[in-house]
């Protein structure tokens, strides 16, 4: 199976480590069951958005659609501010932005609206 990558990076506004997220992804039904996988990037400690340096890196089958993607990345995130919270506090939107280095590097950058 042919697989696509992607360099995660995080807002600090998420209050989501790139660990947390990593151990969240891998953990969660949905995302084993596609056979989709998170790693922490040697840079894992990157500012936000540097584009160079990006927290996680997001292996998934090259089938999957950029929008199955994006709505498992939000599933994981609500999931952690919830467990975070301790509540069913009204979900803020989460943001995410992909872009394509010249070297063909693919990010998501996740991010919340205000």
């Amino acid at each position: 199976m042919d697989y696509k990558l992607y360099h995660i990076a995080l807002s600090p506004d998420l209050d989501i480590t790139p660990q947390e997220f990593a151990d969240a992804w891998n953990e969660a039904a949905e995302t084993r069951k596609i056979d989709a996988n998170v790693q922490l990037s040697q840079t894992s400690g990157a500012k936000f958005l540097d584009p160079v340096l990006a927290a996680a890196l997001l292996s998934v089958p090259a089938t999957l659609a950029s929008s199955e993607i994006y709505d498992l990345i939000k599933s994981v995130i609500h999931r952690l501010q919830e467990k975070k919270t301790q509540s069913q506090a009204p979900r803020k939107h989460i943001h995410i932005e992909q872009t394509k280095k010249s070297d063909g590097t693919e990010i998501l950058i996740i991010d919340m609206d205000e």
